[in-house]
C-alpha cells in the first residue's frame, strides 16, 4: 500500500482550509477551522509527531475556542 495521492485539476479559484490556533497550554498545539455543523479541532505535541483530528459538533458555531471553567 501507500504511493502518490492525486488530485483532480480545479478549474476555479482553490480553496484552502483557514486553521485557527488556540491558546493552550501544556505545550500542545490546537488549532480549529468551522465546518458545516460544527468544528474540525486538531491537536499535536509542538513537534507535529503525535496528533489527532476530531469533530466537534456546534451547528451554530458559538464555541469560542476557550475551554469550560473548572469547578
Amino acid at each position: 500500500m501507500g504511493g502518490h495521492v492525486g488530485t483532480a485539476a480545479r478549474n476555479q479559484e482553490s480553496v484552502f482550509i483557514d486553521w485557527e490556533q488556540l491558546d493552550s497550554t501544556k505545550g500542545l498545539t490546537v488549532l480549529r477551522v468551522p465546518v458545516p455543523g460544527g468544528w474540525l479541532v486538531y491537536a499535536s505535541n509542538s513537534y507535529h509527531q503525535h496528533g489527532g483530528l476530531t469533530f466537534y459538533p456546534d451547528p451554530d458555531h458559538v464555541w469560542d475556542g476557550g475551554s469550560m471553567v473548572r469547578g
